[in-house]
């Protein structure tokens, strides 16, 4: 922890941060169950984000893309604002987990690249739907059929990743953590449509007018002063 943020790392740095059924389920129960965090980081150890699946385990195929879209829904439904700090190459489920964050932070050594066609593995709605909302339809299409990266650079102009280094992605899951909850969790919500109900939406729109915080918000700015959010 370092404050609110809970900094979650792919620690596999031998094998570029590739990712095992253990490492994934390791990083969905430290999403399910972010203790006193209000907001997560997720980087890998080293140079790499993350290479992609662990080729090396048997069990590539239906068992880890179960595993890895539970993951997928511990991060996009989870009421905390998740931060990846890309630190290096996102390769195949190395993306697709940035994708799944909500706000991405990349130093110049980044590059992003989903090459399914190498390795002969379909992709989903989600994967084809998120990645075209977040880099464009067109390039969505270059990247996914023939299989070009998507450098730093590039990413950034996008409008895919900020630009920055560890201590700015610390700071932007610093600040983010300090907004008020019950907003997170709506804004988060309204992001997940296929995932979270209109019953439930409604719910957490609602939610922010009615809680303290909201009060706790004009008192803030009568007396020019940070507000100090509860959640409640």
């Amino acid at each position: 922890m370092v404050g609110e943020v809970a900094v979650l790392t792919l620690n596999r740095d031998e094998k570029r941060n590739a990712l095992s059924l253990a490492l994934i389920d390791a990083l969905r129960n430290a999403v399910e169950e972010p203790g006193d965090a209000r907001a997560l980081m997720i980087t890998g150890a080293g140079s790499a984000f993350s290479a992609g699946a662990d080729l090396a385990e048997d069990k590539v195929g239906g068992d880890f893309f179960g595993a890895f879209f539970s993951l997928v829904r511990a991060l996009r439904t989870s009421p905390l604002p998740v931060i990846a700090y890309v630190n290096g190459p996102a390769i195949g489920a190395g993306m697709m987990l940035t994708m799944a964050c909500d706000i991405r932070v990349a130093t110049p050594e980044s590059y992003f690249s989903v090459p399914v066609g190498d390795m002969a593995i379909g992709v989903d709605e989600w994967v084809v739907g998120t990645l075209s909302s977040l880099v464009g339809g067109s390039r969505a299409r270059v990247m996914l059929i023939a299989g070009t990266a998507l450098d730093a650079s590039e990413a950034a102009s996008c409008g895919y990743c900020l630009p920055g280094d560890r201590e700015a992605a610390l700071h932007l899951a610093q600040t983010a953590a300090a907004k008020a909850p019950l907003t997170v969790r709506n804004i988060k919500a309204e992001f997940a449509p296929d995932l979270v109900s209109e019953r439930q939406r409604e719910a957490a729109r609602r939610a922010p007018f009615a809680s303290s915080d909201s009060a706790e918000a004009l008192r803030a700015r009568r007396e020019r002063r940070a507000p100090r959010f509860t959640g409640e």
